[in-house]
């Protein structure tokens, strides 16, 4: 009797979530069990990125170089330290142990932005449809059991920590993340603009100690020399100058590799730069505009999200995970809100192109060409021209903010904390 009950209860909740809900469950449910079957069953060399992060891992215990091969393990100390227990592992448990924890953080820090209603009037349903388009998005990281899931999903969080002021989340989740990918601490340059007296020295202080983190768990001179070459590698590492199999897929490959545009890499990294400085003027110069908490925190993520792909220091095709859920989430309110035909074409041919990349039909034809990385890139640029004509209407952004965008735009950054700086 007691069984039947408990099968009716599970059953009744099972029932409560809505059908496309289920579908996502069952979806993302159904990925992740065929990716553990086939590691399972031999294909532990498919997942190459965490073989480097495992790889890592066992060089930390036996105080061994981490930077030794320049294509394998590039992310800072503190992140071999952190794959030691996975290193240490049988192979398939900690394999099931990181796609659950990549998993996890990415799909809940989605679940945290979408709760914070930074992007307001999604119903219920449209985020079931976000979960469900994000899986195609994912999938091909998890793959290969890269960190980007990880990192987005630090990045979310930490865009939401900031709605609901916790700060500390917020720069812990910034450091953590900068420390894997380095050009994530973009967003914590921007939330610094956003709010510098509540999350600069926050930031600072968590990247101190993950920074010193590494010398509780190795000797200090060992330690020291692993930083050393790590920065050396990193300072020395110019992507622009790789050949053809190497580069990175950005605005770089589209003007110079694709079109042929006799660009210098000097002007190139100009370009770099200023578009990053563009962002948080745009912040500046929407507080002129009484743009609301909202509106800000949802420019400054969608717009460095576009940023770190297509204009970030080291863009590969797993890299453009990191603008699918800005990408996702506003080609399902673009549809959901009925908004102009015209943008919903450019929003809908941008995740369009995402798709068409992380469909895989390139490999099915053994075609490794330059011109299929394409639609990655020219992605980013669609995007970029739809979030600019989003963010600058004010038609989409009704003054109807809730108490907690009230709340919160009393401790960012204001007119006139900007004003005194002369801007």
């Amino acid at each position: 009797m007691t069984v039947k009950n408990n099968n009716s209860a599970g059953e009744g909740i099972w029932k409560r979530f809505p059908p496309l809900s289920r579908i996502a469950w069952i979806a993302w449910t159904v990925a992740l069990i065929g990716l553990v079957l086939r590691f399972y069953a031999g294909g532990s060399h498919r997942v190459y990125a965490f073989n480097d992060y495992t790889g890592a891992g066992l060089h930390w215990i036996h105080g061994e170089d981490l930077y030794g091969n320049w294509r394998g393990f590039i992310y800072s100390p503190i992140v071999a330290a952190f794959f030691v227990p996975f290193a240490i592992l049988p192979p398939l448990i900690a394999y099931i142990l990181w796609l659950l924890l990549n998993v996890s953080v990415f799909l809940g820090g989605l679940a945290a932005l979408l709760e914070s209603e930074i992007v307001s009037g999604l119903k219920r349903e449209s985020s079931a449809l976000i979960y469900l388009l994000l899986l195609p998005c994912a999938l091909g990281n998890l793959d290969v059991g890269q960190a980007n899931p990880f990192v987005v999903g630090l990045l979310m969080f930490a865009i939401a920590a900031v709605h609901g002021e916790r700060w500390n989340i917020a720069a812990l989740c910034i450091a953590v993340a900068t420390f894997f990918k380095i050009y994530p601490i973009a967003v914590g340059m921007l939330i610094c603009v956003v709010a510098p007296r509540r999350f600069t020295w926050r930031l600072l202080l968590a990247l101190l100690i993950l920074f010193v983190a590494p010398y509780l768990f190795q000797h200090w001179s060992w330690v020291t020399e692993q930083y050393r070459v790590w920065m050396a590698t990193r300072a020395s590492d110019n992507r622009l100058n790789y050949s053809t199999k190497y580069m990175p897929i950005d605005l770089w490959f589209l003007l110079h590799t694709i079109a042929h545009f006799p660009i210098a890499q000097w002007l190139y990294t100009l370009i770099q730069l200023s578009t990053a400085g563009l962002i948080p003027l745009l912040y500046i110069w929407g507080l002129w505009g009484r743009w609301d908490s909202r509106r800000a925190l949802c420019g400054q993520f969608f717009l460095v999200s576009i940023w770190m792909t297509l204009c970030g220091p080291a863009t590969e095709a797993h890299t453009y995970l990191l603008m699918a859920p800005a990408l996702v989430i506003a080609s399902v309110k673009a549809f959901r809100d009925r908004q102009p035909m015209l943008l919903r074409l450019v929003v809908f041919g941008a995740f369009f192109f995402q798709l068409v990349h992380a469909s895989r039909i390139h490999y099915l034809m053994h075609n490794k060409n330059e011109w299929v990385f394409i639609p990655q890139p020219l992605s980013a640029l669609l995007f970029l021209v739809y979030c600019l004509f989003w963010l600058l209407d004010d038609s989409f952004w009704p003054c109807n903010a809730s108490p907690d965008a009230h709340r919160l735009s009393k401790v960012l950054a204001t007119r006139k904390d900007y004003k005194r700086l002369g801007l």
